[in-house]
């Protein structure tokens, strides 16, 4: 009897102290675990198009002279004459590059005497049903037609981003959806969405020569992009969904 009594005043210190932190709410070991979340992550995939009303062209030019400088200046003349056919086509942006030089060495390793030769592109936007301007601007003696893409307007490829960002958020939910009735869950919440960037893509038109051999250049030898094509638009977004 003394025995269990001496047990007993050894272990109440310690009963005690555990019955106190459990008040405390230290409670047991798997009450103070807070349960895992569970989460499911989906990629939903949106496609539109918009219509292309603008054609973008570029044009390039070349220059040959004995100099660098009267290269340059051959072609800044030739730049001020197709910009000005361009304006008179009440065409209000025009973007010129940079010049490119090309130099002939001789053995000797000095420059060779009428063989810098230069080059630029000239880009410009016209209205689709305008692209006729072009013939203006070959007559300038225009030395190829670099590319020409049919464009949508920004008004319209906002439109079509936010209708394939609607799909695209409309597909990544049906695929929670699916996947967790198949496993005989619910979809609770959607805490988390990332929108990637609208992707567009156009349609283009292989390079073209001056057509000097023809009426216009709508007859040159080249392919031509296909008017009235529709610009695409894809957007990807992926939902992190609780269930």
């Amino acid at each position: 009897m003394r025995r269990l009594v001496n047990l007993g005043q050894r272990w109440l210190p310690l009963l005690l102290c555990v019955i106190f932190l459990m008040a405390l709410g230290g409670g047991s070991p798997a009450s103070a675990q807070s349960p895992t979340p569970r989460v499911i992550a989906v990629t939903g995939y949106g496609h539109d198009q918009a219509p292309t009303t603008l054609a973008e062209i570029t044009l390039g030019i070349s220059g040959k002279d004995k100099s660098a400088k009267a290269t340059y200046e051959q072609l800044a003349k030739r730049t001020s004459a197709v910009a000005k056919v361009l304006t008179t086509g009440k065409v209000e942006t025009i973007k010129s590059s940079n010049v490119k030089l090309d130099i002939q060495y001789g053995r000797d390793g000095k420059p060779q005497p009428d063989n810098y030769e230069g080059y630029r592109n000239i880009v410009f936007q016209v209205p689709a049903d305008n692209i006729g301007l072009l013939d203006n601007a070959i007559a300038t003696d225009v030395d190829r037609v670099q590319n020409i893409r049919y464009l949508a307007s920004e008004t319209d490829l906002l439109a079509a981003r936010d209708r394939a960002l609607e799909a695209a958020i409309t597909d990544a939910q049906a695929q929670a959806k699916v996947a967790l009735d198949k496993l005989g869950f619910s979809i609770q919440e959607v805490f988390d969405i990332q929108v990637n960037d609208a992707i567009t893509r156009s349609p283009e038109v292989d390079t073209v020569s001056n057509g000097k051999d023809s009426d216009s250049w709508s007859y040159s030898r080249g392919g031509l992009a296909i008017e009235g094509a529709e610009q695409a638009v894809d957007v990807k977004v992926m939902l992190k969904v609780r269930y």
